[in-house]
């Protein structure tokens, strides 16, 4: 009797003590699915603080900032995996760093195609009349232009495609498949419907950059009705002079409206 009592109680004990393991073993699985999922929410939205910080720019005056900022989402991004891991990393984990990478290196990118051609485009030497009869400006403005509209639509879509973006990331990476649930019920609620499209306007941004370019390839057209006196151009035609005028006039009352279209971008 004493020897199968003692057999129960050592089955007993293996038996709590295997709960307890599998306990364990679940609060362990639900930490390291909490940290990769914190740690994609995480990446996307430094990627998304920077949008913020690049659309909040003036091009003019800082240029070069694309650059830099390029350079600080990176460090930004790079730093979050000693940030939030604790313990020894694991499979999730090392997946979800790949998708951090990609995703960082994506919103680079895209920045770089919605800022790049804006920076381009508050550069005032292109636009100096000075300038106008010049066959190789003419070639800077019309790819200014030309680069502008690809950005345009980069950003009337940014959120568009950042969603889907993050999904592909997701959908092909290594993450286990509650991972990678957990951290697309963390990006819905803390990432795509916290951030929203703002109200850029790319009917307004395209809109200029036609008068922007119908006033320059008007000047270029007609290289002799023209000259430049005093830091003005003087017309030898009223007809040209009238149509060169009102363009003119038109981009100088939408510069201001251009430039603002691109600090809404997206909006929280």
């Amino acid at each position: 009797m004493k020897k199968l009592l003692s057999l129960i109680a050592v089955a007993i004990t293996l038996v709590v003590a295997s709960l307890y393991w599998l306990d364990h073993q679940r609060q362990v699985r639900e930490q390291q699915q909490e940290m990769t999922a914190h740690l994609i929410t995480r990446c996307v939205n430094q990627g998304l603080l920077s949008l913020f910080v690049l659309q909040s720019n003036d091009w003019a005056k800082q240029p070069k900032l694309l650059d830099v900022e390029t350079r600080r989402l990176k460090q930004q991004t790079q730093a979050l995996p000693d940030a939030i891991l604790v313990g020894k990393p694991f499979a999730d984990w090392q997946a979800a760093l790949d998708v951090c990478d990609r995703l960082t290196e994506n919103s680079n990118r895209q920045h770089k195609t919605i800022f790049r051609p804006l920076a381009d485009m508050a550069k005032k030497d292109i636009w100096e009349l000075d300038t106008a009869k010049s066959a190789p400006f003419q070639e800077r403005r019309k790819k200014a232009i030309y680069r502008s509209r690809t950005a345009a639509e980069a950003a009337d879509q940014y959120m568009q495609e950042l969603e889907v973006d993050v999904k592909h990331w997701l959908d092909v990476s290594r993450m286990s498949p509650e991972a990678r649930a957990l951290a697309d019920q963390q990006l819905r609620e803390f990432i795509f419907q916290k951030y929203h499209k703002g109200r850029f306007s790319k009917r307004r941004v395209l809109q200029y950059l036609e008068r922007q370019e119908a006033f320059y390839q008007l000047l270029t057209d007609n290289t002799r009705g023209f000259t430049l006196r005093g830091g003005s151009l003087f017309f030898y035609n009223k007809t040209l002079h009238r149509k060169a005028d009102d363009l003119n006039r038109s981009l100088m009352h939408g510069e201001a409206d251009f430039f603002a279209n691109w600090r809404q971008i997206v909006v929280q």
